[in-house]
């Protein structure tokens, strides 16, 4: 599921700025209402701050990404936003958030947020896009620098349209060097480990190991 069908123009807040956080969550949850996905905001709004109080979703480097599975949500969908001066979202590295993204994933929906998160945090280790982003002047623009970075990210998805799926044994060999197995833990969310497994691979691909 590709992160722009679903992100649409009006879930996209730019140059935003909320006093504080809880402001930050009201007006994220005003996207997600805007966009049609949510049954009832306020249970919703009630969700979000259940997860934060578990811990922050702030991940560092500027970024977070509030979510929620509630039954409250009507279909999945993501919003976005620019906070150009910063909000205190209590991130790891004490610095103020600046991108956020929030996700809403229906009760019943199956893993739909961790697909969601899984990407995100895929394509936000990319600090030239995230500055990218921030510096974006209409949703238009927002949507079309995810739009690119994704399929950037991602180009197997375009090859498979246009090939057969291939089976095991007509799979290519991976290509010499170590094939090396990591993993990796986060106490209360998955969002860091996406990060550190980008952040592993690009290592692996700069070594010549898989």
């Amino acid at each position: 599921m590709r992160i722009t069908a679903l992100l649409q123009p009006q879930g996209v807040a730019l140059n935003a700025a909320p006093a504080d956080k809880a402001a930050a969550i009201d007006l994220l949850v005003d996207l997600q209402q805007a966009s049609g996905n949510l049954n009832d905001k306020d249970a919703y709004r009630q969700a979000i701050l259940a997860r934060e109080a578990q811990s922050t979703t702030a991940i560092g480097c500027g970024i977070a990404v509030p979510h929620a599975k509630s039954a409250a949500v009507k279909r999945p969908g993501l919003s976005a936003m620019t906070v150009p001066d910063g909000v205190d979202y209590q991130a790891p590295d004490g610095q103020p958030s600046t991108l956020f993204f929030i996700i809403a994933a229906p009760e019943e929906g199956g893993d739909v947020h961790l697909e969601m998160l899984s990407r995100l945090m895929v394509m936000l280790m990319d600090e030239e896009f995230c500055a990218k982003l921030r510096s974006a002047s209409t949703p238009q623009e927002f949507l079309s620098l995810i739009d690119a970075q994704e399929a950037a990210k991602y180009p197997e998805e375009a090859d498979n349209e246009a090939k057969p799926e291939q089976t095991p044994s007509d799979a290519p060999a991976q290509q010499g060097g170590y094939r090396i197995l990591a993993v990796t833990a986060c106490p209360t969310d998955i969002a860091h480990t996406y990060m550190a497994a980008e952040a592993l691979e690009k290592k692996a691909r700069e070594m010549g190991v898989t």
